[in-house]
């Protein structure tokens, strides 16, 4: 009988003593993966950035956010990221939106060829940009920077191009509003998307290409081009957006957001400071092979500039015809970047 009660002891116990010990489904909180995606190769600048951004992601939230990272378009080829994101196939994506001419006209103002002096100030005028203007055109995502290519210029494979007239009929790479703008100086526009361009230099596709030093090393196109012309009077940008799924971003916990609205301001400062380090980098692989840049006098400046006037009058125009600020947001890029150009 005594055996009894104590077997009966133990064993009420040993039942509460199961209230006691933490499940450990609660102790562990469940783990948010996040998947990025952008076109760039493995061991390019971005490429490195972004995973330094998953990484550190990670770390601040105590390995609560897990990143995994596709380099090279593995996921979705660069002008479908966007939708890549909205769709859920990636929950972050790097996105050109010069590949997707027409889906935001507001912000496609950033491309045109304003005079660019820098990528970073580029990119940070880019954000500045969207904290004013809001866009209604990005509300099927959540943003969380921009940034922007450093400026954008003429490079040539077999042909030096000193003044508009050399560059008459030349077959020249370019994208996004930057067609209209070659046609404009006199040469024959060929749209593509970056990754396509070593084989179009290669097989004679093209002979040229609008874009900045940075490509020279980061797309190895130094094997392809001998003349570089620095049009700077008439330079671009090319506007990058890194966004998320906004169905992905409203799941996850407000505290984490926090982290990411945080990390979101330190990243444009990366980016800015990385263009203009990669576009030094491209540069400098150009002058080390003996390749000819080629600096225009300030007079040919103005006439590659005055060329590039048509498409900001056609933007602004275009967006007062949209009920949209377009004059407002061209006098805001030019009061921006004032201080950068002097």
């Amino acid at each position: 009988m005594k055996g009894s009660v104590f077997t009966k002891a133990i064993l009420a116990v040993f039942i509460c003593s199961l209230f006691f010990i933490p499940s450990s489904g609660h102790a562990q909180p469940k783990v948010i993966t996040l998947k990025v995606t952008h076109h760039f190769p493995v061991g390019h600048a971005q490429s490195v950035l972004f995973d330094q951004w998953g990484k550190e992601l990670g770390k601040r939230t105590n390995g609560r956010v897990k990143v995994n990272v596709y380099a090279g378009s593995v996921l979705a080829p660069s002008p479908q990221i966007y939708d890549a994101v909205t769709k859920g196939i990636a929950d972050v994506g790097n996105h050109v939106l010069g590949y997707t001419v027409g889906r935001f006209p507001f912000l496609e103002g950033i491309d045109l060829p304003h005079g660019y002096p820098s990528g970073a100030a580029a990119t940070k005028m880019a954000n500045a940009f969207y904290a004013k203007f809001k866009p209604k055109e990005m509300e099927g995502v959540k943003v969380l920077w921009f940034h922007s290519q450093a400026p954008g210029i003429l490079h040539t494979k077999s042909k030096p191009v000193a003044k508009l007239e050399d560059l008459k009929g030349m077959k020249i790479r370019t994208f996004g509003t930057n067609a209209k703008l070659m046609s404009n100086l006199g040469g024959t526009p060929i749209a593509m998307p970056m990754p396509d361009v070593y084989d179009a230099l290669a097989k004679g596709v093209v002979e040229g290409l609008l874009a900045c030093y940075e490509v020279m090393d980061g797309h190895a196109l130094a094997d392809q081009i001998r003349y570089s012309t620095e049009n700077y009077g008439s330079s671009y940008t090319a506007l990058f957006l890194v966004c998320m799924n906004k169905k992905k971003w409203e799941a996850i916990p407000s505290d984490i957001q926090a982290i990411i609205d945080q990390m979101s301001v330190e990243y444009v400062e990366k980016f800015a400071k990385m263009w203009d380090e990669i576009d030094k980098a491209g540069k400098d692989l150009l002058i080390k092979r003996g390749n000819k840049i080629i600096t225009l006098s300030a007079e040919e400046q103005a006439r590659w500039a005055e060329k590039a006037k048509p498409l900001i009058e056609d933007y602004i125009k275009n967006m007062k015809a949209k009920g949209l600020p377009g004059e407002e947001a061209i006098k805001f890029i030019n009061d921006y970047l004032k201080p950068y150009k002097s």
